[in-house]
């Protein structure tokens, strides 16, 4: 499915490259800096508490107001349990979105909606003696990730630019627990 994706991206890449010589036709780069809020569960605690990452984005721009793309990141927090601080729950998230964009002078906004495949790790430590664990388990669990997406972009240059971003990670896992995570993102876009 990502493959076939990929080569749409490409296609209507080549197919609007002589229509948009003047215009940037896409935009990517790192989201290095994520502070976000996990609010998730498994079968010993609810789990609340402040979470990072790390990401990237691929913006496609067609049209005057069409985006496309793919992005994808990490994001962990770390929360106490019964008898420690270091059990950890991380969701790392990737897949295409499609939305729409408007730029003026030297600021574009994006609105878009992504949809993707992730994978949840949740190692929970019940009783902790220094590095040994005595009681701990670990869960993985892979489900469909959803996550809305605006974006604000201001260029430096027209090859560079300062994007941030706010996003919300949105997935089931276990049958009903959901991992919920709103995030602001910060990062630096290369534009072509």
């Amino acid at each position: 499915m990502i493959r076939i994706l990929l080569s749409g991206l490409l296609i209507f890449f080549i197919l609007n490259l002589s229509s948009q010589e003047n215009k940037n036709m896409y935009s990517g780069g790192m989201l290095f800096f994520q502070p976000g809020y996990v609010s998730a569960s498994n079968s010993y605690q609810k789990i609340n508490n402040f979470s990072t990452g790390i990401g990237g984005i691929l913006r496609f721009y067609f049209k005057k107001h069409l985006t496309l793309g793919i992005h994808g990141g990490s994001n962990k927090a770390i929360y106490k349990s019964k008898n420690s601080e270091n059990s950890y729950i991380s969701f790392a998230y990737g897949g295409p979105f499609v939305g729409i964009t408007a730029k003026k002078n030297k600021f574009r906004f994006c609105s878009s909606l992504g949809i993707g495949m992730g994978k949840l790790r949740n190692l929970h430590i019940e009783s902790q003696t220094e590095t040994v664990l005595n009681e701990s388990e670990l869960f993985f669990y892979s489900g469909v990730s959803l996550n809305p997406l605006l974006s604000f972009d201001y260029n430096f240059t027209e090859k560079i630019a300062l994007t941030t971003q706010l996003m919300t990670i949105i997935t089931l896992y276990n049958k009903n627990d959901l991992y919920f995570c709103p995030t602001l993102q910060i990062g630096v876009l290369f534009n072509r």
